[in-house]
Parts: C-alpha cells; sequence; structure tokens
C-alpha cells in the first residue's frame, strides 16, 4: 500500500510553488523597525495586478469600512502593514489553489469550504475579541491546501480520502488512510514556505480538541473548519453536530455567536469567492 508523509507532500509542493517573493519581502519590511508603510505601499504599487486585486478585497465585505478605499496608501494607512499582508497571503493562496487543482477532487466544495472557514474563523475572532481578524480569514483559506496537495501527488489516496460519511467525519477519514489530517499538511507547507508562526501553528492543530480548549486561537480555527465542513456538506452534517459546545464556551461564545458567523459566511461567500476567482464562473 502507497504511504506517504506530511513532511514530504509539502516538501514537493514548496518546490513546485515557491511563495511569491513580494510576499517575503513584505514580511521581512513588517519585521523591520525602520520600515515605513508607504515602503510597503511603494513595493506593491510595482505589481499593478496586485494592487487592484488589494483595493477590491480592501473594499470588500471582509472590512466594511465607512468609505471607499481608492488608493494604495490609504488602504494601508486605514489597515495597516500585518492586514495588507494578510491581504496578500489572502491573493497568494488564490494563485495556489490554481496552480495544485486536481480533477480528483470536488473543487467546487474546496472551494466553498475554504473560503466558509476563512469567513466564519474571521467572524468567530472578532466577536472573540481576538487582534488581527483578518489574519483568521487567510487560516481558513490555507487550512485544507493539503487536500489539493495530496490530490496532486497521491490521487488515488486522496480518493479514498473523500470518501466520508455520515458516522466518519473527513478528518477522521484522512487520518485512517494517510495517517495525518490535510490540515497538518497546509501547515506543513506554510512552515516551510516560512510564514509567520502565528499563522502555521493553529491550522497543525485544527482538528485537536485538547489544543482548542485550552487555546483561542486554536479554538476559533477549530471550530471554523468544522463548520465549513458541515456548511460544505449539509446533506451528511449539520454544525452543532461537528463543533463541541465545550470548545465553544472556551472562546467565551454562545451557539448564537456561531449561528451569527455561519449566517456571515453564507451571505459573504459568494462575492469573495467571485472576488478571488475574477477569471471563473461564480460559484453558487
Amino acid at each position: 500500500m502507497l504511504t506517504i508523509n506530511p513532511k514530504d507532500v509539502a516538501k514537493v509542493a514548496s518546490q513546485s510553488f515557491v511563495l511569491p517573493d513580494i510576499c517575503v519581502r513584505i514580511r521581512s519590511m513588517l519585521d523591520d523597525d525602520n520600515t515605513s508603510l508607504d515602503d510597503i505601499g511603494a513595493l506593491i504599487a510595482l505589481d499593478p495586478s496586485l494592487s487592484s486585486k488589494l483595493l477590491r478585497l480592501a473594499n470588500s465585505s471582509l472590512f466594511r469600512f465607512e468609505s471607499q478605499i481608492d488608493t494604495l496608501s490609504k488602504a494601508i494607512g486605514v489597515i495597516g502593514g500585518e492586514a495588507l499582508y494578510n491581504l496578500v497571503m489572502a491573493e497568494t493562496a488564490s494563485s495556489a489553489f490554481e496552480h495544485f487543482s486536481s480533477d480528483v477532487i470536488d473543487l467546487k466544495r474546496f472551494w466553498l469550504q475554504s473560503v466558509y472557514a476563512g469567513l466564519v474563523a474571521k467572524h468567530l475572532a472578532k466577536i472573540a475579541r481576538i487582534r488581527g481578524s483578518e489574519r483568521f480569514f487567510v487560516l481558513g483559506l490555507l487550512h485544507n491546501i493539503g487536500e489539493l496537495l495530496v490530490a496532486v501527488q497521491a490521487p488515488e489516496l486522496a480518493i479514498k480520502s473523500s470518501q466520508y460519511s455520515e458516522t466518519v467525519c473527513p478528518w477522521q477519514q484522512q487520518q485512517q488512510v494517510l495517517g495525518f489530517d490535510y490540515a497538518q499538511c497546509s501547515s506543513e507547507l506554510m512552515q516551510m514556505w516560512s510564514l509567520p508562526s502565528q499563522l502555521y501553528l493553529p491550522i497543525k492543530y485544527t482538528h485537536d480538541e485538547n489544543k482548542a480548549l485550552n487555546n483561542k486561537e486554536i479554538a476559533v480555527i477549530f471550530c471554523a473548519v468544522r463548520a465549513s465542513i458541515a456548511m460544505a456538506n449539509q446533506d451528511m452534517y449539520t454544525i452543532h453536530q461537528l463543533v463541541p459546545p465545550l470548545v465553544i464556551s472556551a472562546l467565551k461564545l454562545e451557539n448564537y455567536d456561531l449561528n451569527a458567523a455561519v449566517k456571515y459566511a453564507l451571505m459573504e461567500s459568494d462575492n469573495i469567492i467571485t472576488l478571488m476567482q475574477p477569471k471563473r464562473k461564480k460559484v453558487s
């Protein structure tokens, strides 16, 4: 029987899709106390396509600013460097999804689950008063890229992993078939891309309930991913069937908070998918 491990899968993927130079340079600039937001804006302005995409995202429902953001300098001044970096990472995720796309898996379901997870995570982080809620959109968006990596490198295992059911949840099926879940593979790739630990560590523990009960950031992504799985597989699961009440309580939230986050994601998902897939037919 064919066996693989998440580090090897991620290593091959990291060589196939190199993190864009602009992501690396912005991260380096943000970590340099001598760099100003104007310096970052000047760098992004060198890429007209990226600039226009970031402006569209900055004016989307992810932020809900009172006035139109019409220049990069205004966007940076209003949302700050870290939020801007997260938008760049969101755009990078879109490019990575295209690069690793595979006919082996249901790409419509993959996109919906990824965007649902991002939107639910962002909303939960906001109402749980966790700083940098935009980062959680990226966490949700990237949590399942491991599925694409496995589909490209070991399609027969990806097909077996997709055969989950009402009694065997997706992450359980992945563990049975692969010996790891897709989120762990996603985390390995993000680490190889040299992304900050606050991005890849919560994803690594996405399906670890004990970690979620003791860490709010992990709890957010835990709840968001479970909710997104139910939302993308409504014929199999309900949200409250997959999201344990104890983890919601660990965030000092109630079921109605989770319901509000799900409602927000359902309302905004089409707009976000259209923004991130401008050349593709709208997913409905």
